[in-house]
Formats: structure tokens, sequence, C-alpha cells
């Protein structure tokens, strides 16, 4: 029979009347929803990093400090009590790539509460941070977006931890037979902040190496400053958190704190683990943390607690190279000689995570940003490698002390060869180095 075409028309209309009807607020079916061409990057939680593996439309929300309430763990300390804000606008801050008139990211606004943003096609790695601000154009909150190449997956250690398979930051974890750049390297922090610092651009620095170059959304030049040596006026974390692109110096008061927040008034708690060195009687470490709303890992990732590398040495503490370059660290026989020296270092070093299955990972030498100087100097990029984790050192002399879940070295900062490392080591919390999240 033949159909009325008006009567059909109307069935039409009302068949989507209906759907509409049924569609919530958030539903990707309903076109008056964000996120119904976008893709929620805040779906699964609110982060201080995102990650971006194509070309598209991205969105996430702005109206939440990082993981949110729960992630203020220490009201009296943190710079906040609420993890709400209330942005008006949003704009890029910094890429690393920009090319013929093209960047990482554009088309970035702010709508109901959420960024949105577009990263065109063809898809290129690399980093970028987006930071909303209030009506007097101050920062209120910046987030990290993390373009690697591929999906970032977890590989499972023999302490018990999922751990990424790259650095925070880093385009790729595996570096090629003939490298051209620094693709593991990923991005450097100092210790209890969220935002990222660039390091280097080539595999092998000197104390004359720069960070990676950064760019504006029109290609023009983003410097990463430092805060005064003389002055630690703005050395607060009000100022860091509106700052995000100022590496904040401690020189002035290094002989009593090595932290980049002024003497006395730092917090333990910042990255979720004040007493995360604590040990038990079998030398076990007690307390594993929780997530802060300071910490840079994605949704699902955080910051690693103290002892997540331990079967890094024998001892789970410092070793040395002997005269002949042979090492007893818990690595892998690249060369295939039969001898653990090195002649396996690879501008880092490919770690056992597990014996049973076999898990190795490259851990790059990204060295550091120099807590003092508050800029990549002296840092030995290729010969250093230093990682976070989220709890304090103890120290009895000196103050602002981070742990450091791995450390290692080849060479001093004289360029002269010395080779040792370690699961547990100090430093300064002014200083940037890498992150390995676990989940």
């Amino acid at each position: 029979m033949k159909q009325n075409p008006i009567l059909l028309h109307c069935a039409v209309a009302l068949m989507a009347l209906a759907a509409c009807s049924q569609a919530g607020p958030n539903d990707p079916n309903n076109p008056n929803n964000p996120d119904a061409t976008t893709r929620n990057l805040s779906a699964s939680g609110t982060a201080n990093c995102y990650i971006v593996t194509g070309a598209g439309r991205y969105s996430f929300d702005a109206t939440v400090i990082g993981n949110g309430a729960a992630g203020i763990i220490d009201p009296a300390a943190f710079h906040a009590a609420s993890a709400a804000i209330a942005p008006v606008s949003a704009r890029l801050l910094w890429q690393d790539y920009y090319e013929s008139g093209t960047g990482l990211i554009s088309s970035i606004e702010l709508d109901g509460g959420r960024v949105l943003f577009t990263v065109a096609p063809p898809f290129v790695s690399g980093n970028a941070v987006i930071a909303v601000y209030d009506a007097d154009n101050t920062i209120l909150w910046s987030w990290h977006i993390w373009m690697p190449e591929g999906d970032v997956a977890s590989l499972p250690a023999e302490t018990g931890y999922e751990v990424m398979d790259r650095n925070l930051g880093a385009l790729t974890g595996a570096l090629t037979d003939a490298p051209t750049g620094a693709p593991t390297y990923g991005m450097l922090y100092q210790w209890g902040r969220k935002d990222p610092f660039p390091a280097a651009a080539t595999l092998l620095g000197n104390t004359a190496t720069l960070g990676a170059p950064l760019y504006d959304a029109e290609g023009q030049p983003v410097v990463i400053s430092n805060s005064s040596w003389s002055d630690i006026t703005h050395n607060t974390l009000l100022y860091a958190i509106r700052n995000p692109t100022v590496c904040l110096s401690n020189y002035a008061q290094y002989g009593t704190s090595r932290d980049w927040l002024q003497a006395g008034r730092g917090s333990d708690a910042l990255w979720g683990n004040p007493e995360g060195y604590v040990k038990d009687a079998a030398g076990d470490y007690i307390n594993k943390g929780v997530k802060s709303c300071y910490d840079p890992c994605p949704p699902g990732w955080r910051v690693p607690p103290a002892g997540v590398f331990r079967t890094f040495t024998p001892s789970g503490g410092y070793e040395w190279g002997d005269a002949n370059d042979i090492v007893s660290f818990n690595i892998v026989d690249i060369t295939g000689d039969g001898l653990l020296s090195l002649a396996d270092y690879n501008y880092g070093w490919q770690l056992y995570l597990n014996s049973d299955p076999i898990v190795t990972s490259h851990f790059p030498a990204a060295a550091r940003f120099d807590g003092s100087y508050a800029m990549l100097m002296g840092s030995m990029s290729g010969l250093w490698g230093s990682y976070w984790g989220n709890s304090p050192y103890p120290s009895d002399n000196t103050a602002g002390l981070g742990f450091a879940v791995l450390a290692f070295q080849t060479h001093n900062s004289s360029g002269s060869k010395s080779i040792s490392a370690s699961p547990a080591a100090g430093g300064a919390r002014a200083d940037a180095y890498s992150i390995r999240c676990i989940k």
C-alpha cells in the first residue's frame, strides 16, 4: 500500500521528539550536551592532566581543581579549602610544538564551566597547558594536556604496583635504535607542584643545556622563568598556582630549607603521603598515600609511594659501579655480553620491573631543573635520572627534601665518570624531576 508522505514525515518527527525527551542532559544523544560532539576527558574523574591520543574535539570540567574535594587532604596548609572555582575565560598557556602556522591545540573556549578545545588532524604528539582565568585575568587553575604516541599502558611490578609504561609527559616509552630527539624524557616537576616544565630537547646535554622550546597559540616563544634568587616573597602555593610557568628558587634559603615554598610554610601532604617514609619492623614502607589535588598524573594514576622500585638495587639503597664499570643494578643486559655494566646504559637504564613474568621498562635520564637557580642549569640530560615519589624524605639536618623513588647517574657535574643508583634517595623539593605514575 502506498504510504502517505505527510503522515510518514509526522511519524518520524514524533519519534525524534520522543527520543529527545528521553535523553538526559548528560546523554551523548542529547544535542544540548556539550559532549555530544566532543570527548569528555573528565568523564572518569577530574585531574590535573588529561591524555589525548588523536585528533578531535575535547572537553573537561573546569570548575573543579585537581581530583576535587577528596584531594584537599590538608586544608590548613593547602592554598584553598574548596575544590570549586568559577572561571570566566580559558586560553592556551603553552605548547611544545608549532610549525607552519599550526600548533597542537586550537579553538579553546569556556562554555558552561567546561573547557573545549580542538586537536586538528593530522595528530601530532606533544604537550600543552591550558589555563582558566577570573574576571581580573588572574589564573585560577591550569591543566596539562598530554598527547603521547599511542595509548598509555600499565606494567605489573614485582613490588605489587601497576607502573605506567613511560614517564609522565613522554611521547613514547621506548628509545629507538637511532633516536633523533628526547621523546622518552617527558616533563619535569618540582616536588608537590602540579604543573610541568620541559626537559631537554636533546638526548645528551651539559651544564648549559636548556629546556625544550615552548610556544603560545600564535607560535611566539614562551619562556619558563625563575623566581628571585635573593627574595622568597613569591615562594607560596597561591603564587605557584597563578604562575605555572615560573620555577621557584630556594637559593635564598638553601642553608635552612631546600623547599620551593618559604621555610616553615611547606606541606608534606602536597602529593598525598605526608608520612610515606615510615617503615614497619620488617623494613617495608607502611603508608602508600592518596591522590591529592596537586597530583600531576592523569585520571586513574598518581605519583608513586616510596618502595615502588626498591628491587632496582640488591640493598634497596645506594649502589655504585666498580672500577670496571660493572654494576649490581637490576637491569637488562642489552648488549648480550653476559655482564651488567655501563655498556648497557642507553641514555637511561632498561629496568626489570618483574621477573615472573619478565617485564622491563626504559627509565630515561631526563635530569632536572636545578632548585637553586630554578632552571635547567647544571642538568646533565642523558647522564642523570631522578624520579619523584609522593612523600617527604626524612632528614635530620636539612628541611625541604622530597623522596626520590629512583635516582641514578653515570657522570658527575664536571663530566667525570661516576656510576651510582638508588631506589630510595632524597632530593631538594625545589628540584624538578621526572615522574613515573602508578595506577
